[in-house]
C-alpha cells in the first residue's frame, strides 16, 4: 500500500483511523469478489451448490455493507457486519465439509485478529469467544449423536485443499495489509502522545519559570519597606553630608576641629561609605532577581548569606536577634540568585512566625557545616512552630496559613523545587510553640571548578595604565560626562552626549579607548559598536561599556560575548582606569604583533 504522512493531531488520527477501516473493508470486499465465481463454481462441481449460493448472498451483502459503511454507518459497524458475514460463510462451509475434517476449518482463527484489526480490541475479543464456541461446538457434536458427515467426495479434497491454499495466501496478504495500516496509525498515536507530552513539558517549565519570578517579585514587594528604610538611612546622612560640604564650600570657610563638627575629610568618607551601602543593597537586589536561572556555578556560600542578611535586615530587626554561624568559606555548585532566594524565603518565614516585640527574647539562627561532598544549611527560630498535622503539607503549592493578602501559599514551594533543581534536599522539623528548623543539603562545589565571587560584578582589576591616554566619552547624561571628564582628567578626555554624533568623530579620530553608556534613548552602545565594527572592526575593538544594569536579554548577550570590555555603574575610578588602561595595553600589543605589509 502506498505510504502515507503521519497525522499530527487528534482529528487527523481519527479520520487516518476511519480511512484505514474503510480501505481495509474495501480490499476484503475486491479480494472476495474477484474469487467468488472460482469457488462458486469448485462447489457446484464437488456437488455442494448451497456453499455457492450462500457465497453469492455473502459477496451481495458486503457490497451493501461497504456502501453503507462509507456514506452512514461507519467503520466500525461495517467491520462488525463483514467479520459476521465471513465468519458465516466459513462456519456453514465447514458444517457441510465434515467439521474438523474440514481443511479450511483452521482459517476460523484469523477471524479474532480481523475483528481487531477492522473495528476495535473488543471485536476480536468476542469473536475469539465465537471461535472457541465452534471449535468446542464440532468437537463435542459427535459425542451427543450429531453425526456431522463431508458432502465433499474423498476423491476431490486434494483438489478442495489446494483452492483453499490459495484463498488462505490472499487472506494473509489482506491482513498484513491491515496490520501494517494499523502500525501507522499507532506510530501516529505515540508522535501525537509524545508531541503532547513536550508541549505539557514546555508548559510546566514556563508556568515554573513564571512562578519562581512571581514568588521572587513578591518576596520584593514584602521587603519593600524593609529596603526602603536600609536605603533612606544612608542616604540621609550621604545627601546631608553633601550639603553641608556645599554650604561651607561655598562660604570658602573651614570646618572648626570640634567634636561637633567633623572634618571635611570625615564628611566624604561618611559620604562614600552610605554610598558603598547603597550600592551594595542595589547589587544584592540584582543578584537576587537575576532572570538568568539556568548558570550554575561554584558560588560563594558565605557571600549569598551576607546578601540574603542584608536584606531581610528589617524585616527580622523587629522580631528577633539574627545569628550566623559558618565554617570557613564554602562554595557550593548552583546558582546565585536562587540561593539568595532560597535563604530569603526561608529567612522572611523564620521572622514571620515571630510576633513583632521582645526582639532580644528571640532568636533566628543560621548553622552552616560542610558534611562529606555536601553542605547543611540550617535556619532556625524561636516562633510558633508548625502544627504535626499540617506539617508535611507546607511544601505544597497554594497551601498557607497567612491571612489572605499576605502570601500566596507558593514561597515554600518554590524554595523545594530550586533546591531539587540543584541536586540538594531541604527538610523542617518543628515543635508547636517552641520552633522550627529548616534544613538544606546543597553539594558542594568541585575543588576544581571555576570559583567566581559574587562580591562584584567586574572583572579582576587589569594592569594600571602607563602612559596618558586619549579617551572619547559617549553618554547621554551630562552630570555622568562632567564627573567622568573631571575623574580622568589626568588623561585626554573628549566627550560627546549624543552615539550618532560620535559616529563620524570615532572614524575619523585616533582614541585609545572609546568609554561608552550601553543603554542610551536614541542610539544604544550595542548599536554604536554595530555601526563602528561594520567600518572598522579595528576601532570596535577600543570600545569599553558601561551599564547601569542589564535589563534586556540583548544586551545579557552583547555583554557576554566582551567579557572584559565592560563595567557596571556605580564603580571607582581606580577600576575603570585599571580597565581602560589595560584594554589600551592589549591594543597596542595586538598592534604591534600584527606584521605591517610593505
Amino acid at each position: 500500500m502506498p505510504q502515507e504522512s503521519t497525522p499530527t493531531t487528534e482529528a487527523e488520527l481519527e479520520s487516518a483511523d476511519e480511512q484505514r477501516r474503510l480501505r481495509v473493508l474495501t480490499i476484503l470486499c475486491i479480494a472476495l469478489a474477484a474469487m467468488a465465481p472460482a469457488f462458486i463454481y469448485q462447489y457446484v462441481d464437488l456437488g455442494v451448490p448451497s456453499v455457492s449460493v450462500a457465497l453469492c448472498v455473502v459477496v451481495f451483502f458486503a457490497f451493501l455493507n461497504i456502501i453503507w459503511a462509507r456514506r452512514r454507518g461507519g467503520s466500525r459497524a461495517g467491520g462488525w457486519i463483514a467479520t459476521t458475514l465471513l465468519f458465516s460463510l466459513l462456519l456453514y462451509s465447514n458444517w457441510i465439509s465434515g467439521g474438523f475434517y474440514d481443511p479450511n476449518f483452521g482459517w476460523l482463527y484469523l477471524f479474532p485478529m480481523l475483528a481487531a484489526l477492522l473495528v476495535d480490541a473488543r471485536a476480536g475479543w468476542v469473536f475469539t469467544g465465537l471461535v472457541l464456541l465452534a471449535t468446542v461446538g464440532f468437537w463435542i457434536a459427535p459425542q451427543i449423536g450429531i453425526e456431522i458427515s463431508s458432502s465433499i467426495p474423498p476423491d476431490r479434497h486434494a483438489e478442495q485443499s489446494l483452492a483453499n491454499r490459495v484463498s488462505a495466501v490472499v487472506a494473509l496478504g489482506i491482513l498484513l495489509s491491515a496490520i501494517a495500516s494499523q502500525q501507522r496509525f499507532s506510530k501516529g498515536l505515540l508522535e501525537l502522545a509524545n508531541q503532547r507530552l513536550r508541549q505539557e513539558l514546555d508548559k510546566r517549565s514556563q508556568m515554573q519559570e513564571r512562578l519562581l519570578r512571581t514568588e521572587r517579585a513578591a518576596s520584593i514587594g514584602s521587603l519593600a519597606s524593609g529596603m526602603a528604610h536600609e536605603i533612606n538611612n544612608p542616604l540621609t546622612y550621604v545627601i546631608g553630608n553633601l550639603q553641608l560640604l556645599q554650604d561651607h564650600l561655598g562660604s570658602q570657610t573651614t570646618l572648626p576641629r570640634e567634636a561637633s563638627n567633623p572634618s571635611t575629610q570625615d564628611l566624604l568618607a561618611e559620604a562614600l561609605e552610605g554610598s558603598e551601602r547603597v550600592a551594595n543593597l542595589v547589587r544584592d537586589l540584582k543578584t537576587f532577581s537575576h532572570s538568568n536561572d539556568e548558570v550554575t556555578r561554584s558560588v560563594s556560600l558565605n557571600e549569598a548569606i551576607e546578601r540574603s542578611v542584608r536584606l531581610v535586615t528589617n524585616e527580622i530587626r523587629h522580631r528577633s536577634v539574627l545569628k550566623v554561624e559558618c565554617e570557613h568559606e564554602l562554595h557550593v555548585e548552583g546558582n546565585a540568585g536562587r540561593i539568595q532566594q532560597v535563604l530569603v524565603n526561608l529567612l522572611v518565614n523564620a521572622a514571620h512566625a515571630i510576633e513583632p516585640g521582645s526582639s532580644e527574647e528571640n532568636l533566628i539562627r543560621i548553622s552552616v557545616n560542610s558534611q562529606s561532598e555536601r553542605v547543611l544549611i540550617e535556619i532556625s527560630d524561636t516562633g510558633t512552630g508548625i502544627d504535626p498535622a499540617i506539617v508535611d503539607q507546607i511544601f505544597e503549592p497554594l497551601f498557607t496559613t497567612k491571612e489572605v493578602g499576605f502570601g500566596m501559599g507558593m514561597g515554600l514551594s518554590i524554595t523545594r523545587n530550586i533546591v531539587q533543581s540543584m541536586g540538594g534536599a531541604i527538610e523542617v522539623d518543628s515543635t508547636l510553640g517552641v520552633g522550627s528548623t529548616f534544613s538544606v543539603w546543597l553539594n558542594l562545589a568541585d575543588s576544581n571548578s571555576e570559583r567566581i565571587s559574587e562580591s562584584s560584578d567586574a572583572q579582576d582589576p587589569a594592569p594600571a595604565p602607563v602612559r596618558e591616554l586619549d579617551i572619547l566619552i559617549v553618554d547621554d547624561e551630562p552630570d555622568v560626562l562632567r564627573y567622568l571628564t573631571a575623574a580622568l582628567s589626568k588623561h585626554r578626555v573628549t566627550t560627546v552626549h549624543r552615539a550618532k554624533l560620535s559616529v563620524s568623530r570615532i572614524l575619523n579620530d585616533t582614541y585609545d579607548v572609546i568609554l561608552c553608556d550601553l543603554m542610551m534613548p536614541e542610539m544604544t552602545g550595542m548599536e554604536l559598536h554595530a555601526a563602528i565594527e561594520e567600518k572598522r572592526p579595528d576601532i570596535a575593538r577600543r570600545m569599553f561599556f558601561m551599564t547601569a544594569g542589564v535589563l534586556v536579554e540583548q544586551a545579557q548577550t552583547f555583554l557576554a560575548e566582551l567579557p572584559d570590555r565592560w563595567i557596571e555603574k556605580p564603580f571607582s575610578i581606580k577600576e575603570l582606569e585599571q580597565r581602560l588602561g589595560g584594554l589600551a595595553k592589549t591594543v597596542d600589543d595586538n598592534r604591534q604583533s600584527t606584521p605591517t605589509s610593505v
